[in-house]
């Protein structure tokens, strides 16, 4: 009896450590109602725990499907015995990582955080948006001006060329140029509103 004990026991305590191992087994042998309950019981401690650190639902759903995509196109290759959580949060974590690590390349992303400190200092935080957002009106607006005032706009803010670069570069005037800028801002701000347009300054 004792030595029957000493052999079930540690299959007990990983039962214990991991209570969902037996889905993840029957995962791993292509079950998708196994899937769906693992889905159903980590979601929504996934969608929190990434909602917590991006502070966008909309980025936090997505991180959710691609997780769990993830999970199902790897499912052969998880440890049964390891915990779940901790695998699902690994991946989330990885997600948001490489999705700021874009952010950063993208060539407005330094005005996005000039508009960011602009909301904090004016205590309208209710004001602030997600970065896709920031671009996705900012691209949207862009579509309002004209081939050359976009040209002109994206040289100056996104490429960082200054305005004897872009004149020299268009073969056009200075004060063109700056008379473009002018216009374009007007035109973005009346799309998008001025507190997002408070980081694109002329000068």
């Amino acid at each position: 009896m004792c030595i029957f004990t000493a052999v079930l026991l540690p299959h007990k305590m990983a039962q214990i450590a991991n209570p969902y191992a037996t889905h993840i087994a029957s995962l791993q042998q292509d079950s998708y109602n196994d899937f769906k309950i693992l889905y159903e019981a980590f979601a929504g401690r996934l969608f929190g725990f990434v909602c917590g650190l991006t502070k966008s639902k909309t980025i936090a759903k997505d991180v959710v499907q691609e997780t769990f995509l993830r999970v199902w196109l790897n499912r052969k290759s998880i440890d049964p015995q390891q915990s779940f959580k901790s695998y699902l949060f690994k991946i989330a974590q990885n997600l948001i990582i490489d999705g700021f690590r874009r952010q950063l390349t993208h060539p407005v992303f330094d005005n996005y955080l000039d508009y960011c400190n602009q909301v904090e200092t004016n205590e309208n935080v209710e004001q602030k948006i997600d970065f896709d957002l920031f671009v996705k009106r900012l691209e949207v607006a862009k579509c309002k001006l004209t081939p050359r005032q976009r040209e002109i706009f994206e040289m100056s803010k996104e490429q960082n060329l200054s305005v004897p670069e872009i004149a020299k570069h268009l073969s056009i005037g200075e004060q063109t140029i700056y008379n473009q800028l002018s216009v374009a801002l007007q035109l973005l701000r009346k799309e998008i509103g001025s507190m997002m347009l408070l980081m694109f300054a002329i000068f």
